[in-house]
């Protein structure tokens, strides 16, 4: 029930639209109420003996006796209230037709308010949230569960009021015209609460297998994408195809199960509204014969039955509703309610670059505390850190690097060379020890402008749909287009940008199938350039290179580098060779560290690599 209200919170912005769907609601329903009557007053009084409506039946007072005149003036009243069966109809079906678009509009955007929630959430978990997920499962959530929230306020609360209202305007309505059935009708609320809680929680409990198996469906998917040249090259695809069929065969029995406790759940409850209706209407023709009951007064009871059960059908409905969303609400609340590991702290100082004079440049807000001005020198004092209850990944790493200073990491795969290099923008924070920047804990930094400051340049280059000119201006929002392209020329990438279609404009989407990981590597030293941050982190960045690609990258990479801080994961000794200094990591731990020189001296893992 938390979740249930927590949910519906999203919705509160639609105020006004709330009121009026109410407001709709009530005429909706009172119209609904009304349906009956002209029927009844035609059965009783223009068909029947019974006297009817004054302004509508009696004929002025010199005509009376005569009986061609009260024909007439019946088959005036019976045209009238034809008529007004009509009017109901049209005005209840009309309001309720507005009313019911309002309601989906205030659902869709209470959708749309969730799944901006949920992506921003998604952007500001840590890189340790996203490596403990699988993206299929994430994208599921983000896509799919969230439509849970729209269900939930539509044929949920909506769909609950509406039967609600119904229910009470009816029923006392019904109160008035025979006591005893309505007694009986009433009767049958306690066993239909009966069925919708023996029901609910394992209609819920099966939702939500069944939304979990349906993830799992997406994230093979997605998997298996990603892997299809290993597939293909391997001649899996018999294999993967048997291995999809057993997790959808899976997913179709858990959906199966879900449905099948629901047609119960159903079936059930049409048992009881039968039951109700065959002994309602046996008891009121029994009170017709006995003359308790107008035949016109059993029609509306008898009308009034048949709506009566649709909003108890609703509501019975409505337990089914939620228990299903309530699945998918509480996947998408996880996240939402995910610890958020990296953040500011409350006393978090911002940061501004030193100017090329030596001063700082101005920030661009009123600070707070005393902004830090950036030069660029990092330290790591005893910095651990591991996954969880892992064992450590790092072990007490202690090293420093001034200002414009660059240094190697290399070591065997598996050393925490990669791991080391995410903890200089907080991807992670460590288990233990400190980062520092200018003297100051990176945690004691704004976290967006400690990010400002740092260029991060992966192995395996990241192309983003759009355009060439997009993808360079990532690295810098608003950036001139004479700021892009002069970022290409320094990345040695205008030349085979020329030589495209559209140049500039030309477009590359996912994979970036149109250009050589050569030409996407110097895409991305191109957004570094851009971003002309003081601190550079490279990933392996031409491990992935052929010769010529790699001397293009290497040539742009010394550029780069020159002027900032700059930490360099390598394997390659061309690379190695553009730092000041080396540090050798090996099973988490700092087992050498200097320069080339004083490593090749020593004669153990750098000396070797230099031998190889």
């Amino acid at each position: 029930m938390k979740n249930l209200l927590r949910a519906l919170r999203y919705f509160r912005q639609d105020g006004w639209r709330l009121v009026m769907v109410f407001l709709l609601m009530v005429a909706s329903v009172g119209l609904n109420v009304l349906k009956p009557w002209p029927l009844a007053i035609i059965v009783d009084s223009v068909l029947g003996d019974k006297p009817g409506p004054a302004w509508l039946m009696q004929p002025p007072s010199g005509q009376q006796a005569s009986s061609l005149a009260q024909q007439d003036y019946k088959l005036m009243a019976l045209g009238l209230l034809a008529a007004g069966i009509f009017v109901l109809h049209l005005g209840q079906g009309s309001l309720a037709a507005v009313q019911n678009f309002l309601s989906i509009k205030i659902g869709l955007r209470g959708l749309t308010r969730v799944r901006n929630e949920i992506f921003a959430r998604l952007q500001a978990l840590s890189l340790k949230f996203h490596q403990g997920t699988t993206p299929g499962d994430l994208i599921y959530r983000a896509s799919w569960d969230t439509y849970a929230f729209q269900t939930l306020f539509q044929q949920g609360l909506i769909t609950f009021a509406t039967a609600f209202l119904s229910l009470v305007l009816m029923v006392s309505v019904m109160a008035q015209l025979n006591g005893r059935l309505t007694l009986l009708a009433l009767a049958l609320v306690p066993v239909l609460i009966g069925v919708i809680k023996s029901f609910g929680r394992k209609m819920s409990e099966r939702a939500a297998m069944a939304q979990q198996a349906d993830s799992k469906v997406t994230s093979l998917v997605q998997q298996n994408i990603a892997a299809m040249p290993l597939i293909q090259s391997y001649t899996r695809e018999e294999q993967e195809k048997n291995a999809f069929g057993e997790r959808v065969v899976e997913a179709e029995g858990k959906r199966i199960s879900q449905h099948g406790s629901e047609l119960l759940y159903w079936f059930a409850i049409t048992t009881v509204f039968g039951i109700g209706t065959a002994a309602l209407t046996w008891l009121g023709a029994n009170q017709v014969l006995q003359g308790k009951l107008t035949v016109g007064e059993l029609l509306v009871f008898i009308s009034y039955l048949a709506l009566l059960y649709d909003p108890l059908n609703q509501l019975s409905h409505v337990g089914a509703t939620v228990a299903g969303a309530s699945a998918g609400v509480r996947r998408v609340f996880e996240i939402l309610d995910a610890d958020e590991e990296i953040k500011d702290a409350s006393d978090a100082r911002g940061l501004v670059r030193a100017s090329i004079s030596g001063g700082a440049s101005k920030p661009g807000r009123a600070e707070p505390v005393e902004s830090l001005v950036v030069r660029g020198a990092l330290s790591f004092e005893s910095v651990s850190f591991s996954y969880g209850n892992e064992r450590e990944v790092l072990r007490d790493i202690s090293f420093s690097l001034g200002a414009g200073e660059s240094l190697a990491l290399i070591g065997p795969s598996g050393a925490g060379k990669t791991t080391l290099l995410n903890l200089v923008p907080r991807l992670f924070d460590p288990s233990s020890g400190v980062i520092k920047m200018d003297g100051v804990d990176l945690r004691k930094l704004r976290l967006k402008d400690l990010r400002g400051q740092v260029a991060l340049v992966l192995q395996q280059p990241i192309i983003l749909p759009g355009t060439i000119a997009e993808n360079i201006a990532y690295g810098k929002s608003g950036a001139t287009t004479e700021e892009i392209i002069e970022a290409a020329r320094s990345a040695n990438a205008d030349g085979f940008i020329q030589k495209l279609p559209k140049q500039y404009e030309t477009v590359v989407g996912d994979g970036a199938g149109r250009l050589s990981i050569g030409e996407q590597q110097r895409l991305n030293l191109a957004r570094a350039f851009l971003k002309d941050a003081p601190i550079l982190l490279l990933d392996e960045p031409t491990s992935a290179l052929d010769s010529e690609s790699e001397a293009l990258v290497l040539k742009s990479l010394k550029d780069l580098m020159r002027g900032r801080t700059t930490l360099l994961v390598a394997h390659r000794l061309k690379t190695i060779r553009q730092v000041d200094k080396i540090i050798v990591l090996q099973n988490g731990r700092v087992t050498e560290m200097g320069s080339q020189e004083e490593l090749a001296r020593k004669g153990d893992y750098f000396a070797r690599l230099l031998g190889s």
